[in-house]
């Protein structure tokens, strides 16, 4: 693919077999990916498209899966309508969802509209954990294998630079016995950043009205999303944890837990900032 033309000619296809006439407006893309919005009369739709050679780390149909495992659970989501790979190409086809990032939102709460938010965001955090998976690894991938084998086939799929990926194998190795406690394996969206919550205006104050992007979700511990939430600004707060920790407790070890996982995100997105490298290292120096 790569140009606009190119993925606005392959949207139209698609778009009309699964919805028919609708208008199509490119909102980003890559070379092999893009994010489309679609208008059919009164209905909008998000499309994404992507290379069928990005899978398995981009699989639209496993990220399908998670939606629908979380809906069932009483996440807001966006409502799936169609997704597949025909060998080139694979798409996704959901509803559109009104909303704004929490990170638009958040800055402009007062303290009790703060309260509310963070209660909401806490809970759908809960649903997202209450959904059982049958062990740890790809939610498309055959049970078997421990935790830390789940995690060093993350690392694996995720970390592209072979640096950076040995680095969070060695780690992972040397902090393995950290992992060792039996834990259940929950369906884990691996990437609860501000711009993947939306909220909106509700009669009892801002609630979340849907949780975005589940194209990196697994079924992993119900510590890893939390800890990277910890870990980015303003995600969390005292609210949040009150609500959030009477559902989950934390377990011994989980604040060394919550470090490996936040060095393993670290070298996933690889970004040359100044405060991302200085975070990087502050947790390889803790850590290895």
């Amino acid at each position: 693919m790569g140009t606009e033309h190119d993925w606005l000619g392959a949207a139209r296809e698609l778009v009309a077999r699964d919805v028919g006439r609708a208008d199509v407006e490119l909102l980003h893309s890559t070379d092999d990916h893009a994010v489309l919005h679609l208008r059919a009369d009164a209905a909008a739709y998000v499309l994404k498209l992507a290379s069928s050679a990005t899978r398995p780390a981009l699989d639209y149909t496993r990220t399908a899966t998670a939606q629908r495992l979380a809906e069932a659970a009483g996440v807001p989501v966006a409502r799936v309508v169609a997704a597949g790979d025909d060998g080139e190409l694979q798409h996704l086809l959901q509803k559109h969802v009104d909303g704004a990032e929490w990170r638009e939102v958040r800055p402009r709460l007062g303290a009790a509209e703060l309260a509310t938010a963070s209660a909401c965001i806490a809970r759908a955090v809960l649903r997202i954990q209450s959904v059982a998976l049958p062990s740890f690894g790809g939610l498309d991938e055959p049970p078997g294998g421990t935790l830390v084998d789940a995690l060093h086939s993350r690392i694996a799929l995720r970390v592209r630079d072979e640096e950076r990926r040995a680095l969070a194998h060695g780690v992972l190795d040397r902090h393995a016995g950290l992992f060792t406690e039996p834990v259940r394996p929950t369906l884990t969206h691996d990437d609860l950043h501000h711009a993947n919550l939306l909220v909106r205006r509700a009669t009892d104050g801002w609630c979340l009205a849907a949780v975005l992007d589940w194209d990196k979700a697994w079924a992993g511990p119900a510590e890893s999303d939390v800890a990277r939430m910890a870990f980015w600004d303003d995600m969390t707060d005292p609210v949040f944890w009150s609500v959030y920790r009477r559902g989950e407790p934390a377990a011994d070890g989980w604040a060394e837990r919550a470090s490996v996982y936040q060095l393993l995100w670290c070298l996933e997105y690889d970004v040359p900032t100044p405060r991302h490298e200085r975070d990087t290292a502050a947790l390889v120096a803790r850590l290895a």
